[in-house]
């Protein structure tokens, strides 16, 4: 059996920027709170046993971060992930970094809508893309050297787990943004003999009762 932890990196300094759209931004740190939350992730795992006998990154500095955080919990070093490409989030080309009410009008939703699996933003990418990328990343990263016992941390993003999930699944391209998934969330797949299983989908369990966690960072907020 192979076991794969998909990971939704922690909450960034982008995140708190909700107004502009998003997309790679890859030098963008952490936020204290996101620092704090993969401080959070990493204890539920260590806690309930988990070791990675992989783990690989997008090349974000958000995901390598919180793999980082988290590697200090389950006891692997930076050197130990794999750093690749292949998991990063959709490109948003021209777009990134622009405020959405000014990109998202009326007529550029409709287009959207219309078809979002093959609808590419200027000099960017669309859906199609990332599953496709993101499915060439698990077949020739996890799937080839599949074997007993296996288990894989992959620190990667919000959108490229929601494309990766309808390849594997084959469910509508409608229904992608239609997935739920918060930052640090676990989204956990098994492949055997069988093919793939689903276990959960933004599993957060590791943020309630955070207040009960003593924060390591004094400049994170906790919960009251």
């Amino acid at each position: 059996m192979l076991d794969i932890y998909l990971i939704r990196h922690a909450e960034s300094e982008m995140n708190n920027n909700r107004h502009l759209i998003g997309g790679r931004l890859n030098e963008t740190p952490l936020s204290a709170r996101g620092i704090y939350h993969a401080n959070l992730l990493g204890k539920r795992l260590k806690d309930s046993g988990v070791a990675f006998n992989e783990v690989y990154s997008s090349t974000a500095a958000r995901t390598i971060e919180t793999a980082k955080i988290v590697g200090t919990q389950l006891g692997y070093s930076l050197d130990d992930v794999v750093k690749t490409t292949e998991l990063l989030e959709l490109d948003q080309g021209e777009w990134e970094g622009k405020p959405r009410v000014d990109i998202y009008t009326p007529e550029v939703l409709a287009l959207i809508n219309k078809d979002n699996w093959n609808f590419t933003p200027p000099n960017g990418e669309s859906q199609r893309a990332v599953e496709e990328r993101m499915l060439r990343f698990v077949n020739e990263n996890l799937l080839s050297k599949y074997s007993e016992g296996t288990v894989a941390g992959v620190f990667t993003h919000g959108v490229a787990i929601k494309c990766l999930l309808r390849g594997i699944m084959d469910f509508s391209p409608a229904l992608t943004y239609k997935v739920n998934l918060d930052d640090t969330s676990i989204t956990r797949l098994k492949y055997t003999d069988r093919g793939w299983h689903l276990v959960t989908v933004n599993d957060t369990a590791h943020l309630l009762g955070e207040d009960k966690i003593e924060d390591p960072y004094s400049s994170a907020p906790k919960s009251k």
